[in-house]
């Protein structure tokens, strides 16, 4: 019986231990939603390049949105270069944020990025600032040429990551 007594004395100091060093913690999260969106001019410009350049890959339209700033429409993303492709982490956080609230689709099997049909009412309902239209219609066809050439190279890699050095699978009998 003295075991017993010895065991529920240690159980009450692991509990006392415990208890005192838990803590809760409440941090709070951004929320994300169509109409914080559609206030947004940064997000709903994105809309509108994607809407207006058709369907493109995501590292095509942080090279379109980088074309775009040199040509003098500042959109307030910073790029670095990895590889020969600039990337701004700020950038890829909106594409999520339109992708979450439905603004933005991705093609399933090359991750293409289309305007949805919900993207495209909030676009008519919130416009497009005039700086950014006026770049993209004035150069609207050297930034398809670019942004066409730039998705036929990631098709490629895709293609090869798909295909490339993948054995066939085989059953454990050989057959």
């Amino acid at each position: 019986m003295g075991g017993r007594k010895q065991t529920k004395m240690k159980e009450a100091s692991v509990d006392e231990k415990a208890s005192t060093t838990k803590e809760l913690r409440i941090a709070p999260v951004q929320v994300i939603t169509k109409d914080k969106v559609m206030q947004n001019q940064k997000l709903m410009s994105l809309v509108y390049l994607v809407s207006r350049l058709g369907p493109l890959h995501e590292r095509t339209l942080h090279m379109v949105v980088n074309e775009v700033q040199t040509k003098g429409f500042d959109m307030g993303y910073r790029f670095s270069k990895i590889g020969e492709d600039p990337y701004s982490p700020s950038l890829k956080n909106d594409i999520v944020a339109l992708l979450y609230v439905g603004f933005l689709e991705a093609e399933p099997r090359y991750k293409k990025l289309a305007v949805s049909s919900a993207g495209k009412e909030a676009l008519e309902k919130a416009g497009v600032p005039k700086g950014l239209q006026d770049v993209v219609e004035g150069s609207v066809q050297e930034l398809k040429a670019k942004g066409s050439m730039m998705d036929a190279r990631i098709d490629v890699e895709i293609k090869k990551g798909i295909g490339g050095g993948r054995r066939p699978s085989r059953s454990p009998l050989g057959i």
